[in-house]
This record gives C-alpha cells, sequence and structure tokens, in this order.
C-alpha cells in the first residue's frame, strides 16, 4: 500500500514539473520507494525516501550513496492547516558519514545533511527549525 502511495506521489511530482524540463531528468515514474530517514518537529513531519534498488544494491550505512541519487521529500505541516507537500530531492553522501537533501523545486533553499545516526537540524520554513531525526533505516 505504502508503495502505491509513493508511485502516486511521484506522478503528481513528475506532472507538476513538467514546466521545469532540467530538473525532471531521472525522476522515477514507477519505482518502488523505501523511508530512510523520518524526523518529526512540534509543526512538521519530513519523510526521506530512495529507490528500494540503490538499498538493495550497498550498505548505505557503512559505504554511503557512492553517487548522487534522485529521491522523494514529504513534509506533512501540523495545526490547523494541515498540508502534505510532495517533492523529488537529490541525495548524496558526505564524507562526515550524513546523508544531504538537496531539493529540485526550492533553488533558493540551503542543502540539509542529516546525519546517519539522526540527530536534531533546522529544515526551511515549512518543517520548522529543531526537527528530531530518526537513524538512518537501510530497510
Amino acid at each position: 500500500m505504502q508503495c502505491e502511495l509513493i508511485r502516486a506521489a511521484f506522478v503528481i511530482s513528475a506532472l507538476s514539473m513538467q514546466a521545469l524540463p532540467a530538473a525532471a531528468g531521472g525522476v522515477f515514474l514507477d519505482v518502488p520507494m523505501t523511508r530512510v530517514f523520518a524526523c518529526q518537529g512540534a509543526d512538521a513531519a519530513v519523510e526521506i525516501y530512495v529507490p528500494q534498488s540503490v538499498l538493495q544494491k550497498r550498505n548505505v550505512e557503512t559505504l554511503g550513496l557512492g553517487r548522487t541519487v534522485n529521491g522523494l521529500s514529504i513534509v506533512q505541516s501540523a495545526g490547523a492547516q494541515k498540508q502534505k507537500v510532495i517533492e523529488p530531492v537529490r541525495l548524496r553522501s558526505t564524507r562526515d558519514n550524513a546523508i544531504t537533501v538537496e531539493r529540485f523545486l526550492h533553488k533558493g533553499m540551503k542543502p540539509i545533511a542529516i546525519p546517519m545516526a539522526g540527530g536534531r537540524l533546522d529544515f526551511d520554513q515549512r518543517a520548522g527549525s529543531k526537527v528530531t531525526c530518526e537513524p538512518f533505516r537501510q530497510s
């Protein structure tokens, strides 16, 4: 069921990105995804997904991603104006054992480095500050 929702999210994201053909290159439309980070704050929740094939090919926890990977970010705001924003992201490993998340659609936003061990981070204005992320989940 969750894979079907993720596939639907990618179709919606791809359709919304037709006006941005340069950013749409490499977006997966029919690929099973796995949640690798779940982050929770007072104002919102953030989840980061990567294709299952990336996790099946290597132990990302010890070896890193190995290359830049296209994934998915879901930001769900809390409160009276509950809203869920789904957007494609680019992920890459850093030398200090973190995963950097770069958004395609919001070019002015700074990349966010999420440590593999999880921790407390400051996301953008939609997700709020002092968001706590769980450790990276390989499966």
